[in-house]
């Protein structure tokens, strides 16, 4: 009964957002903000005091294992600006805690952004599909508190354990820039592509930055790219609440929202 319900809330979602994604828009309006504020953007700068909110609706990841049956986020308020030369998005969601470490019982918070390279109507909003990939922006509380504190080990997980690190092994996934070995980041953004489920690349330029500030129950994050499209394009959103355990495709997701990018 549960993998029928499963397909059936699958089926429903994929026969649903295509018309909703359709319906909704985000605006970003022009704002004439200089480089310096994408470096490291402000979730509570003044100048989003004037930008329009939009709210959208998330559902539980369900097409893939590992999945969710129901959400742990079911909304997400969205704003967005640019200044002809970036793109900045800024996410807000409840979220009781704080979660910024990994390990058997616990999970970062995390969320991400996600646009389509070519046309929207024909690249899949399930990470893009062969000959249509998307480009995406995956910001962690976790790589996020290695900035703010340091690189968090085994140690600071479980103080009390003693363990033993193959030195060789960590020191040459860090000379291979491998994005999780990483002891000193300078953006908790990481930026990916992808052409469907099991084809998700880490980027060799990692030119994209962001910033989360977590106060009264919630999380204010901004994520940010240079500009590559004018007009009008897709967005799409991803969330994990780490209390609730989720991490991978165990996610809650709104798929295709068009973005206009208005003129100054």
């Amino acid at each position: 009964m549960r993998n029928l319900t499963s397909i059936a809330i699958t089926l429903l979602s994929l026969w649903l957002w295509p018309a909703a994604g359709a319906a909704q828009e985000i605006h970003a309006p022009y704002q004439a903000v200089d480089g310096a504020f994408f470096s490291r953007p402000d979730p509570n700068a003044a100048v989003w005091q004037s930008i329009p909110e939009t709210t959208v609706n998330l559902l539980p990841q369900n097409i893939t294992q590992p999945s969710l049956f129901q959400t742990s986020v079911a909304q997400l308020k969205v704003k967005t600006l640019h200044n002809k030369k970036w793109l900045a998005v800024r996410l807000e969601w409840q979220d009781k805690t704080k979660d910024q470490a990994v390990s058997l019982d616990h999970a970062s918070d995390a969320c991400a952004i996600q646009f389509p390279v070519k046309e929207a109507e024909k690249t899949s909003p399930f990470m893009g599909n062969k000959g249509f990939p998307v480009a995406i922006l995956h910001w962690k509380a976790i790589w996020q508190k290695d900035i703010e504190d340091h690189y968090q080990q085994v140690k600071d997980l479980y103080p009390n354990t003693y363990n033993e690190t193959y030195r060789f092994g960590i020191q040459a996934a860090i000379d291979a820039k491998n994005p999780l070995s990483q002891p000193k980041r300078q953006t908790p953004v990481e930026r990916l592509m992808a052409e469907g489920f099991g084809t998700l690349t880490t980027q060799a330029e990692q030119n994209a930055s962001g910033w989360g500030i977590h106060t009264d129950g919630k999380w204010q994050v901004v994520l940010a790219r240079p500009l590559q499209d004018k007009g009008k394009t897709s967005i799409a959103f991803a969330l994990w609440e780490g209390g609730d355990k989720n991490a991978g495709a165990k996610k809650n997701y709104a798929p295709w929202v068009s973005l206009i990018l208005e003129e100054k």
